[in-house]
């Protein structure tokens, strides 16, 4: 009988903390979506909130086990007023006791005046656990054990409080998993990311995924510092509770079974049961701590693994990129070397050129001025010819007739006017002559001049034609090094 009421009272207390859990998850996944509505309106104020909540599927998970353990939490804070007044409000002061009253008489006083006065508080760990004792005397008809019973209580219910937090270690323990799983992610699609002969192009994916790698690791650690903490608190205050009904079942209900303490002594049988119990209580709590040991041995070790698998991957992550970034430089040095001294070459074929011409233009140009000096000095002597042919006839001219007038001078003086005149006509003639002559000399000059304008606008245009084949060939370079690079890039 005791036994089965003992059952019944577990598995009540287990169907209740199945179903807080169950309301857990249901209200975390409300308080996820209910977070993530109102994420842009978060962005005003701090607008990083996006890079580290919507940035990766990781961060999203994150966040959902986040809040399902801060509601559970929740849960669980939410009763704790409630049992806080139970234990204030003195449920068995008013309970009427009667020392010659036997164990049952008693239990249907408190049972009785349990219903009457703590109708609200039904649920609470105080009046479920006066419930238990009540069921345990009523089964036993009586109270033989019973400070045995409440010990045995008060350890089911400290095994029923850690076991009611179980999920939220669990996703205590999962959120900084999920964290490093990010950063393996974002690690290796950085990794993945990364070639080095379009460094510069894949340099934004890589610090994308490095991004990625340690923001859900630093959303992970927050998270799950904010959950320890609050479990902590949550669960020392509950733990509290338990302590506070144990002490109250201590000094109020022994006192209200006086005749336990009368009995005779402990049969052997009930004494070796005894034994035994406190036997399998040792060997439980020995193999409860143990088991303790070994699971805090085995975090400590996944902690140890995943730290070591965290530097090497950061190790491997330096590496790849060293390497990459060394083989992107010399590359880019080689390509950029072997671009130079083609375009070296090539400028100093195209300067060569350019002399080569510059030097047939000054040849060409020294020989027209050289054959037009000469075509000048021709012209010169000609005219200079001339005059002298001319000088010389009319000197002939006047020699003649001063030896004609001289021997004719008688014959002549009837003609002397007509002579004199003729005379006039000769010496406005050479005067005439005589400014031909100057007029010559003068556009002497002015060829001279001519010619040398004439030289430096030759020199001038094939300076011109010279500096247009240097530039068509320079575009030929430049065009033929840009197809190489091209080439070469692809």
């Amino acid at each position: 009988m005791p036994e089965n009421v003992v059952d019944g009272s577990v598995a009540r207390r287990s169907r209740e903390d199945g179903m807080a859990a169950a309301w857990g998850c249901l209200w975390g996944i409300g308080l996820t979506v209910g977070f993530y509505a109102l994420l842009p309106y978060f962005n005003r104020y701090w607008p990083q909130a996006d890079r580290y909540f919507t940035a990766h599927w990781v961060e999203y998970a994150t966040c959902g086990l986040f809040f399902v353990g801060i509601a559970t939490l929740g849960a669980k804070a939410w009763r704790l007023p409630a049992e806080r007044q139970a234990l204030a409000a003195g449920l068995l002061d008013g309970l009427e006791t009667n020392p010659e009253a036997g164990p049952v008489d008693t239990v249907q006083r408190l049972g009785a005046h349990l219903r009457l006065v703590a109708r609200r508080s039904q649920n609470t760990h105080l009046v479920q656990r006066l419930t238990d004792i009540c069921n345990y005397v009523r089964g036993r008809r009586s109270a033989d054990g019973l400070e045995g019973h409440l010990g045995y209580l008060a350890e089911s219910a400290s095994g029923r409080l850690h076991d009611g937090y179980a999920l939220i270690r669990t996703i205590t323990w999962a959120i900084p998993i999920l964290g490093f799983l990010g950063t393996v992610i974002g690690i290796t699609l950085s990794i993945a990311n990364i070639t080095p002969d379009q460094l510069e192009s894949s340099l934004g994916e890589v610090t994308a995924g490095l991004a990625v790698a340690f923001d859900t690791t630093a959303l992970s650690l927050a998270l799950s510092m904010v959950l320890v903490f609050s479990t902590f608190l949550v669960e020392r205050q509950e733990q509290g509770v338990l302590d506070a009904v144990e002490d109250f079942a201590l000094d109020r209900l022994v006192g209200l079974f006086p005749a336990a303490d009368k009995r005779p002594a402990e049969s052997p049988l009930l004494a070796a049961q005894q034994s035994a119990a406190e036997l399998l209580l040792r060997k439980t709590e020995s193999l409860i701590g143990w088991q303790m040991s070994a699971w805090q041995a085995s975090l400590e070790e996944l902690r140890d693994r995943w730290s070591g698998t965290l530097s090497r991957q950061q190790q491997s992550l330096d590496d790849a990129l060293q390497a990459g970034l060394t083989h992107a430089l010399t590359d880019h040095a080689q390509q950029l070397t072997a671009v130079r001294g083609e375009f070296l070459q090539a400028f100093e074929r195209a300067a060569g050129t350019l002399a080569d011409k510059m030097e047939l233009s000054v040849a060409s140009l020294a020989e027209q001025q050289q054959a037009g000096i000469v075509q000048l000095h021709e012209t010169w002597q000609t005219l200079r010819s001339e005059w002298a042919e001319t000088s010389h006839r009319h000197a002939e001219q006047l020699g003649q007739f001063a030896l004609t007038a001289t021997d004719a001078v008688q014959s002549w003086q009837g003609q002397l006017r007509e002579a004199t005149a003729a005379m006039t006509d000769q010496l406005a003639a050479l005067k005439e002559q005589g400014s031909v002559l100057l007029r010559i000399v003068e556009q002497e000059e002015t060829l001279v001049r001519l010619e040398d304008r004439l030289a430096q606008n030759l020199e001038a245009v094939r300076v011109v034609e010279s500096l247009e084949e240097t530039l068509l060939n320079l575009n030929a370079a430049v065009h033929l090094l840009s197809t190489k690079t091209r080439a070469k890039a692809a």
